[in-house]
């Protein structure tokens, strides 16, 4: 889901017609870094469930997250990966994922556990790691769940890092990133903020969208001073935003070609 794309481009509008609102820039880079951060987590944890074990240990999911490294990545080789126990080291040289992700560069540390009932938890760091453009410092709690087709990752993030625009990052929140394997449809909802305490700027976002399709849903950002700007999808070429001083716009997608 390219959330980031959407909010840029409603971020120059506002900037060029609301000389009151704040510069949506910390809000694009925070939002691309954040879901940089879940496609990396998805990509590395999806499939993991063991299917036909009963109450897996974590030495056999890292195994099976381990064997799953090297069918996501392109060029073949550019991911490489070594585990010991419930413990998991991704290196990336120059990777193209799933999900979007391009140029990821790096370390991915992740430690494994499987709850009583079976499901799978996960610890994700990282290390000296890029993804579209962006360097990230991943610090994040991941549940992993799978109903038939569809495939849950539900995170509580702690990030940091530097966006493609030179801006420091920092988000804090809680988001879900869906996907479902019949349909090639997925979805990414949470609130994240970008500013702790009372002074906050922060996205609430609830976007899904299907392979070669647009999306439905909507983002909003929440500015300094309590400002706000919502964008809506409807699955169309043309999303529609809304300031809360009244300004109302529509934004082209790039989607559905």
């Amino acid at each position: 889901m390219k959330h980031a794309l959407w909010i840029c481009l409603l971020a120059g509008c506002l900037n060029r017609s609301t000389a009151d609102l704040d510069s949506a820039a910390s809000a694009v880079e925070s939002s691309d870094s954040t879901e940089a951060e879940g496609n990396v987590m998805m990509a590395a944890v999806d499939g993991a469930d063991a299917t036909g074990l009963v109450a897996p240990t974590p030495d056999q999911v890292a195994l099976r997250i381990a064997a799953n490294v090297a069918l996501r990545w392109n060029p073949s080789g550019c991911a490489t990966v070594s585990h010991t126990g419930a413990t998991i080291t991704i290196t990336y040289n120059d990777c193209t994922g799933p999900r979007g992700l391009l140029h990821v560069t790096g370390e991915l540390d992740l430690t494994v556990s499987v709850s009583a009932t079976g499901v799978i938890s996960v610890h994700g760091t990282s290390n000296n790691l890029q993804a579209n453009n962006a360097d990230l410092v991943i610090d994040a709690d991941a549940t992993y769940a799978v109903a038939g087709t569809s495939h849950t990752l539900t995170v509580a993030t702690m990030g940091s890092g530097t966006g493609p625009l030179g801006n420091a990052i920092e988000h804090e929140g809680n988001y879900t990133v869906t996907w479902d394997s019949a349909t090639q449809c997925g979805a990414i909802s949470g609130h994240w903020q970008t500013d702790l305490g009372v002074r906050e700027r922060s996205n609430d976002v609830d976007v899904s969208r299907c392979v070669g399709g647009c999306p439905t849903g909507t983002i909003t950002h929440h500015f300094l001073r309590g400002a706000s700007v919502t964008v809506t999808f409807d699955g169309t070429a043309v999303a529609t935003w809304a300031g809360s001083n009244g300004r109302t716009g529509t934004v082209n997608l790039h989607c559905g070609q």
